[in-house]
């Protein structure tokens, strides 16, 4: 009885892992429905196919949360240098503040005039 029911279980934290790897919850719970299963093959059973249909979501929402786990940090990586990125003037001193030198790139003259000349 205690097979079929961690069985069950193991399916259920399959279908979750997958659901959830979006937001990296198909790590913890892939671990538990590998965990699961094991727990649902003991005792001398064989496979029951509901634990083995929750084995494979378990381990297909693992690698998918490691996939988005990875595409996070590339996409954390490359922030600096998107449409997210915007230069800053120091409006205090009037100038641009040039450290990247950003403003050459723009498909326009940029000039350095002080307030009181315009």
């Amino acid at each position: 009885m205690k097979e079929e029911q961690f069985s069950l279980a193991c399916l259920i934290v399959g279908i979750m892992s997958c659901v959830l790897c979006c937001i990296c919850l198909g790590l913890p719970l892939g671990i538990v429905g590998v965990v699961l299963f094991i727990l649902s093959t003991g005792g001398g059973n064989g496979v029951n196919s509901t634990a083995a249909l929750g084995l494979a979501l378990s381990i297909v929402g693992f690698i998918l949360s490691i996939i988005s786990i990875i595409l996070f940090i590339i996409f954390i990586g490359n922030v600096n240098n998107s449409i997210f990125y915007r230069p800053y003037f120091d409006y205090n001193s009037h100038e641009y503040n040039d450290d990247k030198q950003e403003h050459y790139n723009l498909p326009y003259y940029f000039e350095n005039k002080d307030i009181d000349e315009l």
